[in-house]
């Protein structure tokens, strides 16, 4: 059977408190009755006897004392207590450090602490859909009188206090001394430090950081937590609407960690994959109480299998985190780690290419109003779960009247080239009046305060109205402070009072535990747009809800009451025909329809462009208060004003956060110059229109970005490639570029087909003889040849303490490197009598088949050997105890394989006929991107770092790569291909490295004759270095030393030559 547990919810905290703690205890209290001095004997009695029998206590007195004894807890908050009683139907009762009179250990009552206090607020809640709501008034218990004073003894154990009474007493009962003991403390320290206004660091000590538990297996901590390069504890808040929860983020090589202290949920924290991650938006969330900027971030990520058509329809779309960085410098180190992992999740708000690629699709006609709105709002700093800066939409219809409305006629519309402010222009002139009368009679000192006594004013100053100032002058009147609107088009009161069906507990927080007034309710649609229209306070824009489906907000499915009575439905215009359904669709399609796509880039100058301030709002009746501009302000788009300037240093720090956080903010400016017109109108069509975020919509339809690049089809990476510290080998010499070194060594016996490292200092080449030969690097002896087969070992690769050779025939033979080695001796052995078996038991080497043709290319990363051949085929094997078991197989390429690269549980295969293709190993049925070459020239190498895919081709073509990590972007455009040329150098030979270094060897043109050198080429910078001569003709051949050794690579050609690059010169 399952119960109902009530969770707590921080939105019944006060402003800028903070929870501190919490604890399990009992209540004894008369409340509601007060306790006066006349029962105040009898009420010691009862305590008494509650010591001495609590249970046979709570038996007899509860007929006479309505719950006299309660089982709860106790929250302990910064400005109030707060009693959370175990039974639903018990109401929540919050005693404010203000109104507490006194806080003694009670010696009547064992491990009791006795609180009096002169108001208590009853909180009455219900549970919805398995959460608690508070849908009600807050019922607050005021004592009347409070005039006698009386002496606390035979209450308290010692020292000589006084109770005032008639006043609420209370009595938490806990369940040892120990913890009374610690609670009395927090109690009296917190109440102490209220009364004498002492703000307390909370966050310091009370907790233990982020804890390193709850990081997934096999995960590499990167911040926030012990064991990362930078143990510190990253402090924050989850901000979700009105409700700022502290806790600890922390960032892994695979997800984003917030562990929220205290923690109330089930869940021991909130982990976000890396791969799930869509975007990440820098947001400035006001001002805290010194005058600095809030720093925060706003995460948003998909679900996984978001857009599964079996996906319920009342599924999230997407999740949404938003954290407060306590410092500045934390978010910037926790951005930058993240954008060094997955930059592609702050394309669309750093890149301006893509803001122009958006714009252009709404020019087009391919995307609807609603969704350029919406991304408009994003980009401009605006967010759902921020209500100081929640999205701005425009009101477009101006008729809630009439029975029926004609989407056709113009005059249905309001007018988009005027602020909400301006429409009414009977009321505009009055507010431009009154401005003037404001500024003429303090013109004086504004001028020397603002500019000094030199202050320079032309005569058409603003004593004769602005519509004839010129340019100069309307400067000034900026620079001074010139505002019309007193009240913001959005603020985070008129986003409650929209949503208060929806969010009833906002409102309640906003007022202190009520409603606000029946007047200033949202409860008619035509009302609400007559004050806009005719109100002297109100110039307010819609919200995005007015053009969604869900009606939530329209109807009381919460049974809220405020304390003026049940709360209505809202009363719907005439042609809504009483339908909820009905009036949000026609708001839709009004949103969408010729008349206002035509109209919509003057609103959006006024909102998002270059009319919202300076001198051009000014001139468009479109200003306002001047602390309203400080987001674009501090993000770099609008210069600081004389008049920001004097009002930040002459405004105390907390009421410059008070009108930011309260009284309205700009959005960012994201346009200097007026927004083009539409070239066409998006068909819209309310049975298919979708009412989804901008970039889910974009999910759903990939189709809408062109590529740049019509050989790159568009895909969806489901999955981000971590970072890992691996060193790169070749970047250590492309350092020591000018140090190194050539050295020929002894040629290989037979045409050779593959080289490489197999240990410190020792290198091996595989021949078309079958046979393969092993060099010690450090003496100048002959190879030592080992004889696998008749047939030509095509490629290797080394796995541990094993060689891994595949032949023509399609046979895998596990060379063991460990017995072989024995046979190096001086002076060395032949091995030609070593010997093969088809068991584990050979002495040097096991032999299996596994392509029914060549095996062109072997790779081999943490435990996983992956080989192409001639079949077509690519395969995938472990080797465990010397038995090789197949755990995948890709048959749908359509070419032999040149080369193949695991890494990551991602594969990369490259054909010979120029295919690329990527799979996902955990769900190996299709591929998950695919791009075609040209055919003619055939790949040499392919590999995926942590940053890019490169592939490598033979002739004078350029080095292709792809960034990996704009490969989730919701662009398929050319910008994450690059291209790089070494001019006149022509590559026939080619190694990848980890680090994003490649090693290229090939044929440089000149006049005299072709030269051979070897370039290495840094993909991150672009830039390579000056070269290394070889001392061979056609090297075909570059292989890495992973091993550390003084040998940088090799490089060999086809005919048996062999070169070793040695980092530093030997004596």
């Amino acid at each position: 059977m399952l119960s109902i547990v009530r969770s707590f919810d921080l939105v019944l905290l006060e402003e800028d408190e903070h929870y501190v703690s919490d604890s399990a205890c009992s209540i004894l209290s008369k409340f509601p009755c007060e306790t006066h001095q006349s029962d105040w004997c009898e009420y010691l009695d009862f305590l008494s006897e509650h010591d001495q029998s609590p249970n046979t206590c709570k038996f007899v007195i509860s007929t006479q004392i309505k719950t006299a004894i309660q089982k709860g807890r106790i929250r302990i908050g910064t400005k109030s207590l707060i009693f959370e009683p175990d039974a639903l139907d018990s109401c929540i009762l919050k005693l404010h450090f203000q109104h507490i009179t006194c806080i003694y250990d009670c010696m009547n009552v064992k491990n009791g602490v006795f609180v009096s206090c002169k108001q208590v607020k009853a909180i009455p809640s219900a549970i919805y859909n398995g959460k608690t709501r508070f849908v009600s008034a807050y019922d607050v218990h005021s004592v009347k009188n409070v005039s006698i004073v009386l002496n606390a003894s035979g209450l308290i154990t010692s020292g000589k206090c006084k109770i005032t009474l008639p006043s609420y007493c209370f009595v938490f009962v806990f369940g040892n001394e120990t913890v009374q003991k610690q609670q009395l403390k927090e109690f009296r320290n917190l109440w102490e430090c209220f009364k004498s206004n002492v703000h307390v660091d909370y966050t310091l000590g009370n907790f233990n950081g982020f804890s390193p538990t709850l990081i997934c297996n096999r995960e590499k901590i990167l911040l926030g937590c012990k064991g990362a390069a930078e143990a510190r504890d990253i402090f924050c808040w989850r901000l979700k609407r009105m409700v700022r929860h502290g806790g600890f983020a922390a960032l892994s090589d695979r997800a984003v960690y917030f562990q929220p202290c205290p923690n109330f949920s089930r869940k021991l924290c909130k982990r976000i994959p890396l791969d799930n991650i869509l975007h990440v938006f820098r947001r400035d969330s006001g001002l805290i109480n010194n005058g600095e900027y809030v720093t925060a971030l706003e995460i948003i990520s998909l679900p996984s299998r978001a857009f599964d058509s079996s996906a319920t329809a009342s599924r999230k779309m997407y999740r949404c985190l938003y954290i407060e960085f306590k410092r500045a410098q934390d978010r910037e180190h926790f951005a930058t780690a993240l954008k060094g992992m997955i930059p592609r999740a702050f394309y669309a708000l750093e890149s301006r290419t893509f803001r122009r690629e958006m714009t252009h699709l709404w020019r087009r006609g391919l995307i609807p109003n609603f969704q350029y709105l919406d991304f408009l709002n994003c980009i401009a700093g605006r967010s759902r779960y921020d209500l100081s800066r929640y999205p701005v939409f425009p009101w477009v219809i101006s008729d809630y009247t009439s029975s029926s409305l004609d989407l056709a006629n113009p005059r249905v519309y309001r007018d988009l080239s005027k602020p909400a402010g301006a429409l009414n222009p009977e009321r505009l002139q009055v507010l431009k009046n009154r401005m003037s009368g404001l500024k003429l009679a303090d013109t004086d000192v504004l001028n020397v305060s603002t500019f000094g006594k030199n202050a320079d004013f032309c005569e058409c100053n603003i004593t004769e109205g602005m519509e004839k100032a010129c340019n100069k002058c309307l400067f000034n009147a900026w620079n001074r402070g010139y505002y019309l609107y007193g009240c913001h088009y959005s603020t985070p009161a008129l986003i409650v009072f929209f949503l208060i069906r929806c969010f009833p507990e906002c409102q309640l927080r906003l007022y202190g535990g009520k409603f606000d007034v029946a007047a200033r309710t949202f409860k008619n649609v035509a009302e609400t747009f007559s004050n806009v229209l005719h109100g002297h306070s109100s110039f307010f824009e819609l919200i995005p809800e007015f053009y969604e489906g869900s009606d939530v907000f329209l109807r009381n499915c919460l049974n809220i009451t405020t304390q003026d009575g049940r709360l209505g439905d809202v009363e719907l215009p005439p042609w809504a025909n009483n339908s909820s359904c009905q009036f949000l669709k026609m708001m839709r399609m009004a949103l969408e329809s010729e008349h206002v796509s035509k109209n919509l880039p003057s609103w959006i100058d006024l909102i998002f462009g270059y009319k919202q301030a300076g001198i051009e709002s000014i001139r468009n009746d479109n200003v306002f208060h001047p602390l309203s501009y400080l987001g674009s302000v501090h993000a770099g788009k609008l210069p600081q004003s004389k008049a920001i300037q004097f009002l930040q240093s002459t405004m105390d720090p907390k009421a410059i956060s008070v009108q930011v956080g309260e009284f309205g903010q700009a959005p960012i400016i994201l346009f200097d110059a007026p927004h083009p017109s539409r070239l066409r109108n998006f068909v819209y069509k309310a049975e298919t229109g979708s009412n989804n975020p901008w970039f889910i919509y974009l999910e759903q339809h990939p189709e809408l970005i062109a590529s740049t690049d019509q050989n790159i089809t568009d895909f969806k990476l489901p999955r981000t490639i971590s970072q890992h510290s691996d060193a790169s080998h070749l970047r250590k010499l492309m350092d020591s570029a000018a140090s190194i070194k050539t050295e020929l060594l002894k040629p290989s016996i037979g045409p050779t087909t593959n080289i490489g490292f197999c240990c410190r200092n020792v290198a091996y080449t595989t021949t078309a003889r079958g046979t393969c030969e092993f060099y010690i690097l450090q003496k100048q002896n002959d190879p030592v040849s080992l004889c696998i087969g008749k047939e030509a070992q095509t490629c290797a690769a080394v796995a541990g303490q094993a060689l891994l050779v595949g032949s023509a025939s399609g046979i895998l033979t596990i060379c063991n490197l460990g017995n072989i080695f024995e046979w190096f001796s001086t002076p060395l052995n032949d091995l030609s009598n070593a010997r093969a078996a088809g068991v584990d038991s050979g002495i040097h080497m096991y032999r299996t088949g596994i392509h029914i043709d060549t095996i062109t290319c072997l790779d081999y990363l943490d435990g996983i050997l992956t080989s192409g051949g001639i079949d077509e085929t690519v395969k995938q094997f472990t080797l465990d105890d010397g038995a090789v078991k197949m755990v995948g197989c890709y048959s749908d390429l359509n070419s032999p394989l040149a080369d193949v690269c695991g890494t990551h549980d991602l594969l990369l295969c490259a054909g010979q006929d120029g295919t690329l293709v990527l799979y996902d190993t955990r769900a190996p049925k299709t591929s998950i991107w695919s791009v075609q070459l040209d055919s003619k020239r055939s790949i040499l190498s392919c590999y995926m770092s942590n940053l890019y895919i490169q592939v490598l081709q033979c002739s004078e073509t350029p080095i292709v790569y792809w960034d990996v990590r704009m490969l989730n972007s919701i662009t398929a455009s050319g910008g994450f291909k690059r291209q790089l040329n070494i001019p006149n150098f022509a590559i026939t030979g080619a190694a990848c490295d980890r680090g994003n270094i490649v090693a290229l060897c090939g044929s440089i043109r000149g006049d005299v004759g072709d030269k051979y050198a070897l370039h290495l080429v840094d993909l991150c910078s672009g830039k390579w270095d000056a070269g290394l001569t070889l001392e061979m003709p056609e090297p075909s051949l570059v292989a890495v030393d992973t091993f550390g050794s003084g040998y940088g690579a090799l490089v060999a050609n086809s005919r048996g030559s062999l070169q070793a690059i040695v980092e530093n010169a030997r004596q």
